[in-house]
């Protein structure tokens, strides 16, 4: 059961980039954030006041309180549906996104299990990526990647020490895959070039506090008019050559 106060929650609904539509106790729609009318291809008046049933949402009778909530797919998006109260009654809130909204991926990943090892496979990552510039091109919505080279010597991205190094660093909704053989790829939706920077420098100052990862080459990049996935990862890439000296891209695999 969420707990809602009217005013602060709708603030903050209004700006979610997932669709939520609020329903009364008889199912029908008593509220939608703008981000839900563009998923839906609906105008506001069209869809105020209508029983779910009749409209294009990924709808389901709320699991009941204590039990996990229920995925529900209608056509190309994905949603869950539960219970919400506030002072002045009840009712459901369905909220739902893209199939390939990084929301969706997290879920993909905790089934595949590449939550627990920490790295999505090289198919897997650029899926994700692809994904997200797609998102970008149609809404231009902000997104940011970050490249991670490793040390000389490193043929495979093993989901060791240094993945749960950076995966410490990452919010749950940020992807990290292998993008080849020596190279991971951190994927962040809704990220900003500055904000990606920050979190680029950050993770340099974990790597040079331990030997095993003081030679890694992390650049970052922001999707940019035009931008395709390997076109971020290339400019990504570049950053982080550039980054460092000559000395230390020494006996660097080019």
């Amino acid at each position: 059961m969420i707990e809602l106060h009217p005013e602060h929650a709708r603030a903050v609904l209004a700006e979610l980039l997932v669709g939520v539509v609020m329903l009364d106790r008889r199912d029908r729609v008593v509220w939608l954030n703008a981000h839900a009318t563009r998923l839906l291809e609906v105008a506001l008046e069209d869809i105020m006041g209508r029983k779910v049933e009749s409209l294009p949402i990924p709808y389901a009778v709320p699991a009941p309180p204590g039990e996990p909530q229920r995925i529900n797919v209608r056509g190309a998006l994905v949603g869950t549906t539960q219970y919400y109260s506030h002072a002045n009654g009840s009712g459901t809130v369905v909220t739902f996104y893209e199939r390939d909204h990084a929301f969706a991926s997290h879920l993909a990943a905790l089934v595949s299990g590449a939550a627990t090892s920490g790295i999505l496979n090289a198919a897997a990552i650029k899926a994700r990526l692809e994904g997200e510039v797609s998102r970008s091109r149609r809404y231009a919505n902000p997104l940011s990647c970050l490249t991670v080279w490793l040390p000389a010597g490193a043929t495979t991205c093993d989901p060791g020490a240094l993945a749960h190094a950076l995966k410490e660093q990452l919010r749950w909704v940020d992807l990290l895959g292998c993008w080849a053989e020596d190279i991971l790829l951190v994927i962040l939706p809704e990220t900003a070039e500055q904000a990606a920077a920050s979190l680029t420098d950050k993770l340099r100052d974990v790597a040079a506090t331990g030997a095993a990862t003081a030679s890694l080459e992390i650049g970052h990049t922001a999707w940019r008019r035009g931008d395709n996935a390997e076109r971020m990862v290339r400019r990504a890439l570049a950053s982080g050559r550039a980054s460092i000296g000559p000395a230390r891209r020494s006996g660097r695999r080019d």
